[in-house]
């Protein structure tokens, strides 16, 4: 027997938060292609075996971490794991949370959504995964967008 799980749009707070980001690819390559050149690009290195393993490309309200998918010609492929977003300009959803929104709205506006296991202020949307911090005052200071396991 097969179960499928619909969820109504109600349910769904936003429908791609990576087209909201400007993204839509999840390979380095591309990204690179449509965004330009980053502000800054880190290489990370594996300690043990000296092994690149991630990337972290930093664009103005963005940093966007890519894990490695070395391919069967030994090649680099990155994948995007992760974005974190900072720009003030970000909006999701129809209460246009984003940098600045008070916690209360936050949980008001994913009241009936899952909570991601061990991960405080952690909500699931669909298929994606919305990680929020909150500043001093408990408001947005940064959104980190990914797809769960």
């Amino acid at each position: 027997m097969l179960g499928f799980i619909f969820l109504s749009d109600k349910e769904i707070i936003e429908k791609d938060y990576f087209m909201r980001a400007n993204i839509s690819s999840f390979f380095y390559k591309n990204i690179i292609s449509n965004k330009g050149n980053p502000l800054s690009e880190h290489t990370k290195f594996d300690p043990k075996n000296g092994q690149e393993y991630a990337k972290e490309l930093l664009y103005p309200g963005y940093r966007l971490f890519f894990m490695n998918k070395s391919s069967a010609n030994n090649q680099n492929d990155y994948f995007l794991a992760n974005v974190k977003i900072t720009d003030d300009n970000y909006r999701i959803g129809s209460e246009k949370t984003g940098i600045g929104t008070s916690k209360p709205l936050v949980e008001k506006v994913y009241k009936g959504n899952k909570r991601i296991l061990d991960i405080r202020d952690g909500f699931i949307d669909g298929d994606t995964w919305i990680d929020y911090r909150f500043d001093k005052k408990q408001n947005i200071s940064e959104i980190k967008i990914y797809y769960g396991p």
